[in-house]
């Protein structure tokens, strides 16, 4: 034997399978399926990055916080108009979060500790039916908002609670 013929034996020793062309289309499928799939994987994260369902919620609860202490603070500046006189179970204080200073839920709830706000729920013109209470925070008496009188007429509502590092303030003069 030559030599070419030698080589060219020792080279081709793997027999090789050719593919049929069914099996080329089916990968082919396949591949275009997976490239869909990852593609479409890639909006909805980036969907999800946008919308942040975590956010939303957050900012759901910070509105919800907001509202509450701009009723509670409406409903004591009513209470004054009408009665023309800060009520005294209102702490006086510089610091609106400050121990006694959270508002006690209405209702049969032990008030020791908190700020007893039964003067909005007596019959007058307008009562305030339930105390508001913050959407997380979990407390036995306390509503998780607070209330203080800093002096000069000053009347503090806020939600120390508030998420997202949003302060949640709202203050009032009575005169």
């Amino acid at each position: 034997m030559e030599e070419s013929q030698i080589c060219a034996n020792t080279i081709n020793l793997v027999p090789s399978k050719r593919l049929k062309k069914k099996d080329s289309k089916e990968r082919l499928r396949f591949t275009e399926f997976l490239l869909i799939l990852s593609a479409v994987g890639v909006v909805v994260f980036l969907v999800l990055l946008y919308i942040n369902p975590s956010k939303e919620a957050a900012q759901a609860r910070n509105l919800q916080r907001s509202a509450d202490t701009a009723t509670i603070l409406s409903y004591v500046s009513s209470y004054f108009d009408s009665e023309k006189v800060i009520p005294e179970e209102i702490p006086n204080s510089k610091n609106c979060v400050e121990f006694r200073n959270e508002i006690c839920k209405s209702g049969p709830y032990n008030c020791k500790d908190l700020v007893n706000m039964s003067f909005l729920t007596k019959e007058n013109a307008e009562t305030l039916v339930s105390m508001p209470t913050d959407p997380l925070h979990v407390s036995i008496n306390g509503t998780g908002y607070f209330i203080s009188n800093e002096g000069e007429g000053k009347i503090t509502v806020c939600a120390p609670y508030a998420e997202r590092n949003e302060k949640i303030s709202f203050f009032k003069y009575m005169y």
